[in-house]
């Protein structure tokens, strides 16, 4: 091997160590969601896989490339050319613009958003990956008005507010072989870890203004930490220089995450004490997990299709007071990319790819007996920063809608529902695809 790769290899290798630690600490402490539908269980699921993917919808599951690390499915380590290394490293950006029944907010954010590192460990057979994602964010500000005509009358107004915020990442360690021919399997030992704070306050007014009913504020911390696995195969029905068809899928089992949980509740007015401590490890379960799809391609155009089910119904308990209840999941992707011409070295144009995509998501909970739809288009470009177009500076943009305005009470309090239109632009960076790093040269 040259001096110059290997010294090369090993600060990449170092580098991502040192990257993961610094990322997590970013993602836990950016707040990358703003939205009520984030008020309960532990927020909106990020989608996962490199930008290039959720370009596409989010596909992945069947896809493996011999030059792009693939996080989706560990099945895809093994397919690996057995000289490269292949490194990841993404960001995002966005906002969202949402609308009520009474008024418009809006809100941007940006953080890093993942790094992924994929190596061959024997040849094409086995191959391994390490990736650090975001899992899950929470950030949310609400505010509901007691409408009871009684409490109003005895009491005064009383107003509630909510508030909310906290990640959840994911690290991941996989290992892929290829079993036999054109089938492939392999297996995730995963890492969940965060924190979630939620804030609450109960603002009251008293008519005859006496302390005898006082303001309350509460807040809660939940501590994640939490090891597990997921698996996953892939097979190519059609395999050949001009075209490869493959179909692929996951499983992830039930996991109670049982987070620990502190609680504090303080009353106040004429003075402030504490008249509620807890601490304690509660109860929360992911649900089975399970995705299929397929990726078909060719020298010029690959498209694919996944779908995710995921069973929430009766796992966790439904929330009835703030009218939450869980409901099964189903995430439908799709998504295609086109390079005109991907070994045309006078054309720049024709050596970028160019990719389009939609995803629907019915979300996993229904709120106030409102059913919350997710739609989103996605699209973007990879440009290939040389001629072999092996690395590769990746863009994509997602548009989506989500939710719907309404309005009604929980008890006697009011509620307002909102609608949700986001973009999310991302930047990837694909890198050492084309660096034969395990060549034995028989001269330096």
């Amino acid at each position: 091997m040259r001096k110059s790769n290997r010294l090369t290899l090993i600060v990449v290798l170092l580098s991502t160590l040192q990257v993961i630690p610094i990322l997590s600490r970013a993602q836990e402490d950016g707040l990358n969601t703003f939205s009520p539908y984030t008020f309960y269980g532990i927020g909106d699921f990020s989608t996962q896989g490199p930008t290039f993917l959720r370009s596409m919808g989010g596909i992945g599951v069947a896809y493996s490339n011999l030059r792009r690390a693939n996080y989706v499915n560990p099945a895809s380590f093994a397919r690996i050319n057995p000289k490269s290394a292949l490194f990841n490293v993404g960001i995002e950006g966005g906002g969202v613009y949402a609308k009520s029944a009474s008024g418009k907010t809006s809100y941007n954010s940006f953080n890093f958003r993942d790094i992924a590192l994929q190596l061959p460990l024997w040849g094409q057979k086995i191959g391994m990956g390490v990736s650090v994602t975001p899992f899950s964010s929470v950030g949310y500000r609400v505010k509901m008005y007691e409408t009871d005509p009684n409490i109003l009358a005895d009491v005064g107004s009383v107003r509630y507010d909510y508030l909310g915020d906290g990640n959840l990442t994911q690290f991941k360690f996989g290992v892929g072989a290829l079993l036999f021919k054109n089938f492939t399997i392999g297996a995730d030992l995963i890492y969940y870890h965060g924190k979630i704070e939620r804030h609450f306050n109960t603002e009251i007014s008293n008519v005859l203004g006496t302390p005898d009913l006082r303001s309350q504020t509460g807040v809660t911390y939940s501590d994640y930490s939490k090891l597990w696995m997921d698996f996953g195969f892939q097979y190519a029905l059609i395999s050949s220089d001009k075209r490869r068809l493959s179909i692929g899928a996951t499983y992830t089992p039930r996991v109670n995450l049982k987070p620990t949980t502190t609680r504090e509740i303080v009353a106040s007015n004429v003075y402030i004490d504490t008249i509620d401590y807890s601490r304690s490890s509660e109860n929360f379960y992911l649900p089975n997990s399970f995705t299929g799809g397929f990726y078909y391609e060719t020298v010029k155009l690959g498209f694919g299709m996944d779908y995710t089910y995921q069973k929430w119904d009766g796992l966790n308990i439904n929330d009835e007071t703030n009218g939450i209840k869980f409901t099964n999941n189903h995430y439908i992707k799709v998504g295609a990319q086109y390079t005109p011409n991907f070994f045309d070295p006078r054309s720049f144009f024709k050596r970028v790819t160019y990719r389009i995509g939609y995803r629907y998501n019915s979300y996993y909970m229904q709120i106030n007996g409102h059913p919350i739809r997710d739609h989103a288009i996605t699209f973007g470009f990879g440009i290939p920063l040389h001629r072999r177009g092996l690395t590769n500076i990746d863009v994509g943009v997602e548009l989506g809608q989500r939710g719907l305005t309404a309005t009604g009470s929980i008890g006697s309090r009011q509620f307002q529902m909102v609608k949700e239109r986001y973009f999310k632009i991302s930047l990837g960076v694909s890198l050492f695809g084309e660096d034969y790093w395990f060549v034995k040269y028989k001269y330096e």
